[in-house]
């Protein structure tokens, strides 16, 4: 029996090996950001970038791009709490991270996070 699941085993090692990759690498932007406004309807942070420097090969808005997104927490698990959103008027440093990949139902898409660096 031993010869069979090390048989099995093994076979499940080369089948994954040959698999194509499906997933990609997150990239990373660390933005300095001016907070414009809190917009009530959308729930959304309207910023204006500042300054952004790429991490590796990022692909990152430049200066003065504007930008419109929902804070997250540092770990990208949840939406932060609007009370703990920046206040507009503030300049805080975001970390942006990007995934770009196939989307089921839609084809290419980048999947994107934005969550405040506390310093």
């Amino acid at each position: 029996m031993n010869k069979s699941k090390n048989c099995l085993a093994i076979a499940a090692l080369l089948f994954a090996a040959s698999a194509p990759v499906l997933a990609g690498n997150w990239e990373i932007c660390d933005l300095q950001v001016e907070v414009r406004d809190k917009q009530t309807d959308r729930h959304q942070l309207q910023t204006r970038v500042i300054e952004s420097q790429a991490q590796a090969q990022a692909e990152c808005p430049q200066a003065g791009t504007a930008l419109s997104f929902r804070p997250e927490t540092v770990d990208y698990q949840s939406e932060l709490p609007r009370r703990q959103w920046p206040k507009p008027g503030t300049t805080v440093t975001v970390r942006y991270r990007y995934l770009d990949g196939e989307c089921k139902d839609r084809g290419p898409c980048r999947i994107q996070h934005y969550s405040p660096v506390l310093r």
